[in-house]
């Protein structure tokens, strides 16, 4: 016998539940997903690291995703490389360069217990011994690290980074690979290293570097958006069978709707909101996230069978989410980054 739509929520979890929403990863800003940008970059840090090749850079606009695709990137691969250490940590900013500072502040970031104070050789002899016996820890011959903010880093960081990376492949044999993501200014410190004739930091740390991108199309939100459609990717609460679309869109999700289908008319609408500034070439996955949880949330109250997204839903959904107040200010359709995105024809910027 079928079920009755009106008994769904009542079976399933879905945004009826109070609780359950507050705490949703879609409400809270949580949602970690693998996008196509996201896919893109670790077809190429996987590769480096099967290969024990120099690390990557990737290059991004403000509030495009760099923070939580390295977040996303960690997990696969700390799945498709479970004896090699990961790490993370965010590069500070600093009127001058101190070595005392630098090594302190990654060990914090690496360890993730503060450091207290002490001379820099000592720090750094502690550095390198942290990383030695993670990698022994594990039988590993290689640890990654990502670096958020990474244009906060200059020829001084980087270099101290260095002596690292060789005092751990002298001593313990064990290749550091690091993965440098930041703004554009990270373009204008590979460009700085070149000309100083600071091969060694480039070939490095950033003899790769792409950009990281946003949405690019249509058919690029039709992939986001089959993240929050698929259970394997995005279900919420553990264990529940539920995937982010479901949970808020109960009964349609029932009847065969699917984020994955809203794909032309969001592509639209976002076009349509910023042809007043030229249009756009991508969009921030800040503003693909908050302008979904706006519409989730929004059409939440109206689940029904045989709904589908309107332009004036997603017109709505996409004002309430901030992304015409950025236009012109944190990104325009003018703006061009001097770096190529990841793919299968990529050429090394020289």
């Amino acid at each position: 016998m079928p079920t009755d739509s009106n008994d769904l929520g009542a079976q399933r979890p879905s945004a009826a539940n109070l609780k359950l929403l507050s705490s949703h990863p879609v409400v809270c800003n949580q949602a970690r997903l693998p996008t196509p940008s996201i896919q893109r970059a670790y077809a190429e840090i996987a590769e480096a690291v099967t290969e024990r090749d120099a690390g990557v850079s990737f290059v991004a606009y403000s509030r495009f995703g760099k923070t939580f695709a390295i977040s996303v990137l960690a997990d696969q691969l700390a799945t498709a490389f479970p004896e090699v250490p990961v790490l993370c940590t965010n590069a500070k900013e600093h009127s001058t360069f101190s070595e005392m500072t630098f090594f302190s502040e990654l060990l914090e970031g690496c360890t993730r217990v503060p450091t207290g104070p002490g001379k820099a050789r000592d720090l750094r002899n502690k550095m390198v011994r942290f990383l030695w016996t993670l990698a022994e820890s594990r039988n590993s011959d290689r640890i990654v690290l990502f670096v958020d903010e990474a244009q906060n880093w200059a020829e001084p960081e980087l270099t101290a980074l260095r002596d690292v990376s060789n005092d751990l492949a002298l001593f313990a044999d064990v290749v550091l690979l690091v993965n440098l993501f930041g703004a554009p200014a990270l373009a204008n410190t590979r460009v700085t290293l070149l000309q100083a004739g600071r091969t060694d930091l480039v070939g490095r740390f950033m003899v790769l570097q792409y950009e990281f991108q946003g949405v690019t199309s249509m058919a690029d939100f039709s992939a986001t958006g089959r993240c929050y459609d698929d259970v394997e990717i995005s279900e919420y609460p553990p264990g529940s069978g539920v995937s982010f679309s479901e949970f808020f869109m109960p009964i349609a999700f029932r009847d065969g709707w699917r984020l994955e289908q809203e794909a032309a008319l969001v592509w639209d609408s976002f076009q349509k909101a910023a042809r007043a500034h030229g249009g756009v070439k991508q969009i921030g996955m800040k503003w693909i996230a908050v302008s979904v949880r706006k519409f989730l949330m929004a059409q939440s109250e109206w689940d029904r069978a045989g709904f589908h997204g309107t332009y004036e839903m997603w017109a709505e959904a996409i004002a309430r989410s901030g992304f015409i107040q950025t236009l012109g200010v944190t990104y325009s359709s003018e703006a061009t980054l001097a770096v190529p995105p990841p793919g299968p024809s990529d050429e090394v910027v020289t």
